[in-house]
């Protein structure tokens, strides 16, 4: 068995939360006061972390 990608944060943001890019995402989190700011981190933190946990992972054999 090799194992399985695994999808960076930036793709994550892109692919599964809809933004455009890691900097308009980076935008977003430096309009917020400090306080928003660290709640808005930690919980895509969070959701990345809950998405690697749960999604299908894709295995590769190699019969020999």
């Amino acid at each position: 068995m090799r194992g399985f990608d695994l999808m960076t944060f930036t793709t994550w943001l892109i692919k599964e939360k809809g933004f455009v890019s890691k900097a308009q995402f980076d935008s977003l989190v430096n309009t917020l006061p400090y306080e928003g700011r660290r709640k808005l981190i930690t919980y895509y933190k969070i959701e990345y972390e809950h998405y690697l946990d749960t999604r299908p992972m894709q295995l590769e054999l190699e019969i020999k």
